[in-house]
């Protein structure tokens, strides 16, 4: 029942290309993920669904056994939009103490570093997804596909920025264009990298994550 108590914010979601929900644990010192692949037939099915085993880093094997039985369980929402491809799903897992946590306020302008450059996410989920942040638009692009997100970035303070959804190549995705993410920087790990929270105002979904810049 804890399990299914936790997971049931992907059920609301449904299951699309990336699962965004996480769950807050104390086995793991910051964020990790368990990363299920699965492809969609010609006729919306899913099949060849199992763990990742190399993009997995969450290594409780009861969540992640129930992670892949909480998948096997639900339902696509844009199965047709999804056919004859393979995908993946995402589950996280967060350090309990990142669930009230802030940035110090003497750490908050050393965050105007991430306002610009080119960074990556430290989720090997996404480890080939580049992101580009101009002053006033962010890209994230694969190199497997050149597929790329398009966004408008707007700083409102030195350590909380907006994504306004511009452009996503995906058909399944069309109807998340215009919608705005909030995201805020909880914690700098180094003078490259920061630990962020992400959501949208109204949505009690918070995401989980840890960018750093390469250049």
């Amino acid at each position: 029942m804890k399990f299914l108590r936790h997971l049931n914010i992907i059920i609301l979601l449904g299951f699309v290309q990336t699962t965004f929900s996480q769950t807050f644990v104390d086995d793991i010192d910051k964020v990790a993920v368990v990363v299920i692949d699965y492809c969609v037939n010609e006729s919306g099915e899913r099949y060849n669904i199992e763990i990742n085993k190399e993009k997995t880093t969450y290594n409780n094997e009861p969540w992640k056994q129930g992670c892949l039985q909480h998948f096997k369980d639900g339902t696509l929402i844009y199965p047709m939009k999804m056919v004859n491809q393979c995908w993946q799903s995402v589950y996280y897992f967060v350090n309990s103490k990142y669930k009230t946590a802030e940035l110090q306020a003497s750490d908050k302008v050393k965050c105007k570093v991430f306002h610009e450059g080119e960074f990556k996410y430290q989720n090997p989920a996404y480890s080939n997804t580049k992101i580009i942040r101009r002053k006033h638009k962010q890209i994230e692009k694969s190199p497997d596909n050149d597929k790329r997100q398009v966004y408008k970035i707007e700083w409102i303070k030195d350590h909380i920025y907006t994504l306004k959804t511009l452009k996503l190549p995906l058909a399944k995705d069309k109807h998340k264009i215009g919608r705005l993410i909030y995201v805020e920087i909880i914690e700098i790990l180094d003078k490259n990298t920061y630990l962020y929270k992400a959501y949208e105002k109204g949505d009690d979904n918070v995401i989980y994550g840890i960018i750093k810049k390469v250049s």
